[in-house]
């Protein structure tokens, strides 16, 4: 497997699809990066009001808003233009979380909970009580060898309130897409390789549009990479322009209707 680089004239003239969503990746412990899908480019980044690090986030459907984990294990909504936040609720038991590990903070959009996961540990959130469910630790229920690990998470479906939907991961690793087939259980299966060796912490999302169409972004050596879930391949690369900072989370804000 080679490490996965496109010359950066040839990145530079490829032009992104025309998405009106906006990406917002994380980096550092707290600074938010706001990137328009429709060119690339950074438009602005902002400081969490936050005395900590935040350890992920996501989008919410069910809410239209972006939420956040803490390292206080407070799961909280973010105004991504102010980085001012207000409390969700509080967990009821913490995680323990290796340093320098990669966390996932994904919401399961059909339950409307919380997916948080580090490691091989499996948790799931009650976003109404705090409650904290231990799942199945994660691992292979395909035959594959050892343990996933998982650098990013994603649900499909993610918009408004479906009926259904499956859940992804990267497998930093392997550089593999999964899909966690049973996610309390951690039950996950190989669906293909990226092709690409990674540097550096990667960033996963899936966008839902109004249709039902899913697209799966990947941030991963300082490009934006829209990935297969049929296969894992990537399809198109493109460089974020202004961007000197390494994102270790992404999520997509839908536009609105």
């Amino acid at each position: 497997m080679m490490k996965f680089t496109i010359p950066a004239a040839l990145l530079s003239a490829l032009a992104l699809p025309a998405y009106a969503d906006t990406a917002i990746g994380l980096a550092g412990d707290r600074t938010l990066a706001v990137i328009d899908l429709s060119t690339g480019e950074v438009t602005g980044m902002t400081e969490i009001d936050y005395d900590g690090r935040i350890h992920g986030i996501d989008y919410r459907p069910a809410t239209n808003s972006l939420i956040a984990v803490t390292d206080e294990f407070a799961v909280v909504e973010i105004d991504p233009e102010t980085g001012a936040w207000s409390l969700i609720v509080e967990m009821d038991t913490p995680m323990d979380i290796e340093e320098g590990a990669a966390v996932i903070v994904d919401i399961n959009p059909v339950p409307d909970a919380l997916r948080f996961m580090s490691g091989t540990t499996n948790h799931r959130i009650n976003l109404s009580s705090g409650e904290v469910m231990i799942d199945g630790d994660l691992s292979f229920t395909d035959g594959t060898e050892g343990a996933p690990m998982v650098g990013g998470t994603a649900y499909s479906n993610s918009f408004g309130s479906p009926d259904s939907t499956a859940m992804y991961n990267i497998d930093t690793d392997r550089a593999a897409l999964l899909q966690q087939t049973a996610p309390n259980d951690g039950d996950n299966a190989m669906i293909g390789e990226l092709g690409v060796m990674f540097d550096g912490p990667i960033a996963f999302d899936i966008v839902t549009d109004a249709e039902g169409m899913n697209t799966a972004w990947l941030s991963a050596n300082g490009a934006l990479h829209m990935i297969s879930l049929e296969d894992g391949s990537i399809m198109d690369s493109w460089e974020i322009e202004g961007l000197d900072v390494t994102l270790r989370d992404l999520t997509v804000m839908t536009a609105a209707e």
